[in-house]
């Protein structure tokens, strides 16, 4: 018999209701989750993880280049986490360089457990994203984009200069010889990576979908636009928030580490700024949500070969191109497509 003046089970669950519906009414529609499209979009997603399974043995030379698309990402989807919210973090180089330097770290501790060696970047990744949240988390807008910013360019000053620790401007060779404590050669090395990793992005993409759709990811949909109506509910916004950029720290991280295993080197420059604009680049041309981000490391890296192949001295130019399209005609991404074609369809109907 509960004792008296305390809230019994089902009071309890009425109020952890009650919260879950006052958030997603306070989510703004625009950051709601992408809403389903029937069968279509299953059947989509479904294909498309066959023909990752099947990468191996149909294009064994693609392998390296779609555990980077991988890697990327994952590390795209940790600044895409942080859309939701309305916030741009220039300073996620910050988490794939740990992740990578983690791995090249622990490498001769562990040279056949790749596997743990990912795990360990990924935790470093959300620990450093820890500590820095603690301060970032406070600042909104271009001041949050700018403190990662100035962050991770630190990082990165330091690291050029420690040569004892980073390898100077050579970087690092990173020998990983296995995922689960047998050593493999190079070619069964590449593909084990690959079912890892891509393992390893449908275990994590399920368990952010169901992070999104909670009270927490309801609630860090509204931080951009009802802030303030979040704190009138007893929630603390910078907690949310704080909550999301450790994920975000850790998928980073965990990037990082896949790419410094596929790669077999680390450098400073993964610290650099312009591979924190890399993965903005990629969270902005695939769009918010858990498959966006995969999709614009994809079309990212087929812009890289199509650019080296023919337009080796302006390839910033076709990637340029490409985002002002993106923006005009795709404002959610590709991954948004579909729901950006309904609308218009909708819309041209009316008239």
């Amino acid at each position: 018999m509960a004792a008296e003046g305390s809230p019994t089970e089902a009071e309890s669950h009425h109020e952890h209701s009650s919260m879950r519906n006052a958030l997603a009414e306070t989510a703004s529609p625009r950051q709601a989750p992408m809403r389903a499209t029937g069968k279509l979009r299953v059947s989509a997603l479904v294909t498309i993880l066959a023909f990752c399974a099947a990468l191996p043995f149909i294009s064994p030379p693609d392998t390296f280049e779609f555990t980077i698309v991988l890697a990327v990402g994952l590390a795209g989807l940790g600044v895409a986490l942080l859309l939701e919210a309305g916030l741009i973090s220039f300073g996620h180089a910050l988490f794939y360089g740990m992740g990578g330097y983690t791995v090249a770290a622990l490498a001769p501790v562990f040279p056949r457990f790749g596997i743990l060696l990912l795990l360990f970047g990924g935790g470093v990744g959300a620990i450093v994203a820890a500590i820095a949240g603690l301060f970032i988390v406070r600042y909104r807008g271009v001041f949050f984009a700018m403190l990662n910013l100035a962050i991770s360019m630190v990082a990165y000053s330091v690291l050029l200069k420690s040569y004892a620790i980073s390898g100077g401007s050579d970087g690092m060779v990173v020998q990983v010889q296995g995922l689960v404590g047998q050593a493999l050669g190079p070619g069964a090395f590449g593909r084990a990576l690959f079912y890892v990793c891509l393992g390893s992005v449908i275990v994590l993409g399920v368990l952010l979908q169901c992070y999104r759709r909670s009270p927490a990811g309801w609630g860090l949909g509204a931080i951009e636009d009802r802030e303030i109506r979040i704190e009138y509910l007893g929630v603390s916004a910078n907690r949310l928030l704080l909550q999301a950029y450790v994920i975000s720290g850790f998928l980073g991280g965990f990037g990082g580490a896949v790419a410094a295993s596929a790669v077999g080197h680390v450098a400073p420059d993964d610290f650099f700024w312009t591979t924190s604009t890399v993965l903005v680049v990629v969270a902005v041309l695939g769009g918010r949500g858990v498959v966006g981000p995969f999709l614009g490391a994809a079309l990212y890296e087929l812009l890289s070969i199509a650019a080296a192949r023919y337009l080796s001295n302006s390839w910033e130019i076709l990637l340029g191109a490409v985002i002002l399209l993106v923006i005009r005609f795709a404002r959610e991404g590709f991954a948004g497509l579909p729901d950006t074609w309904r609308a218009a369809s909708l819309q041209w109907r009316r008239q």
